[in-house]
């Protein structure tokens, strides 16, 4: 499986939560989509914002990333 059908699972798993925003650690986000966290991430910032997501917020110190789903994806 190649890096991008990585990140379309965690492009979906984000499209499918019921949450309007939400806060990953970067060990559940590689538990989901088997990608690290680094500077190549910001390089999938399109492809989230076509399933309708945007990271909001890349937090090193603490390892997290927030995502909010955008609101005309319609799925609030």
């Amino acid at each position: 499986m190649g890096i991008y059908e990585n990140y379309e699972k965690l492009w979906n798993y984000l499209s499918n939560s019921v949450l309007s925003t939400e806060t990953l650690t970067f060990d559940e986000i590689y538990r989901i989509a088997k990608v690290d966290v680094d500077s190549s991430f910001l390089n999938r910032k399109r492809d989230c914002e076509r399933y309708g997501i945007t990271i909001m917020k890349i937090n090193m110190r603490d390892r997290t990333v927030l995502f909010a789903r955008n609101a005309r994806s319609g799925r609030y």
